[in-house]
Parts: structure tokens; C-alpha cells; sequence
């Protein structure tokens, strides 16, 4: 009797529940395939060697920032349509402010320490790294005819962090990888 009774009631329980829904919805990806494959010129398997030169290390303990250097990215064979520049790298995160592009093997012996690289549009306004797509920031080409193409114009400055005496001389490369984004 107590097992029927304990199958009747899961049955009812069973049949009473219902399904609880938080919150539901469509993720709808919007997008288009486009013939565009632009080139960048100048580039070296897909590398872009941005020449930085040599900065004396008391240069960077008064000022805490180098000479700019310019940077060109310049596209070609675009269809018509907005450009966008997206910059990713790694950040260095002990430094005291943000988008300071780390230098490639930070610990390595022979690296400078507390150095990195600042990179900025033509209008001083910092470009950011490892950010999605940011059309009010991001450096912008607009190609107004098939087969176009322009420049993206940046600069790019070593930078040091910290007090004058943990900034060390050494190797200053970086790394960033950049993507051209049409919308």
C-alpha cells in the first residue's frame, strides 16, 4: 500500500510541475561575405618593422616617454567602405596607465625593464589594445571607390613607468598584432 501510495504521489508531483524559464532568446549573426580583400603594403611575411631606434636611457628617467615615431599602414585594392584598425598585444600590466604594449620577453636578461610602447592616432588620442571593434575610437580609412585604399596613420613612443632607478636599458621590441576591420 505505502509503494502505491508513493507512486500516486510522484505522479501527481510529476504532473503539477512546471518548467521554470529565467529568461530566453535568439542570438541572430548579422553579416556580410564581401569580394574585399584588401592589401597592406610594405608588409614582409604579414610583418610591418616599425624602426624605434635608440633612446638614451636618461631620455626616458626625466620625460618617462621617447621621441615619436610614425607609423603607416597604407591599404590598397579595398572596395568602397569604412576601414577600421584593431590592435591587440600584450598589455603591460605593471605599468601605471593603460594600452602600454608590453616589450616581447619582458623578463629575459638583456630586456629593458619598466619600458613599454604607447601608440597613438594622428590626433594624440590613444589607440587601445586587445579591445573589440570601437568605431568612435579606433583608427578609420573611409575608401570612397572600388579598388581604393588609404592610410592609417599612427604614433608609436616608448614609455616608462616607475621610479628613474628600476627603469633599465636593454632590448625595447614589442609585438602587435593588427587587423583591418571593414564596416
Amino acid at each position: 500500500m505505502k509503494m502505491k501510495s508513493l507512486c500516486l504521489a510522484m505522479a501527481l508531483i510529476g504532473a503539477t510541475c512546471q518548467y521554470v524559464n529565467a529568461a530566453d532568446g535568439t542570438l541572430k549573426f548579422k553579416g556580410e561575405v564581401v569580394n574585399s580583400s584588401c592589401t597592406v603594403n610594405g608588409m614582409n611575411n604579414q610583418e610591418l618593422d616599425v624602426a624605434m631606434g635608440k633612446i638614451p636611457l636618461s631620455k626616458l628617467t626625466q620625460d618617462f616617454k621617447g621621441p615619436e615615431v610614425g607609423v603607416t599602414i597604407t591599404i590598397t585594392g579595398c572596395e568602397e567602405g569604412d576601414y577600421y584598425l584593431v590592435l591587440d598585444g600584450t598589455s603591460a600590466t605593471e605599468a601605471n596607465k593603460v594600452n602600454v604594449l608590453a616589450l616581447d620577453d619582458a623578463d629575459a636578461p638583456g630586456t629593458a625593464q619598466n619600458v613599454g610602447i604607447i601608440l597613438t592616432d594622428r590626433n594624440d588620442n590613444p589607440v587601445t589594445l586587445d579591445q573589440p571593434l570601437n568605431k568612435d575610437n579606433d583608427p578609420v580609412v573611409h575608401v570612397t571607390s572600388a579598388n581604393g585604399g588609404g592610410t592609417f596613420y599612427l604614433k608609436a613612443s616608448y614609455y616608462a613607468w616607475g621610479q628613474a632607478a628600476n627603469i633599465k636599458s636593454g632590448i625595447a621590441d614589442a609585438t602587435a598584432r593588427f587587423t583591418v576591420i571593414q564596416q
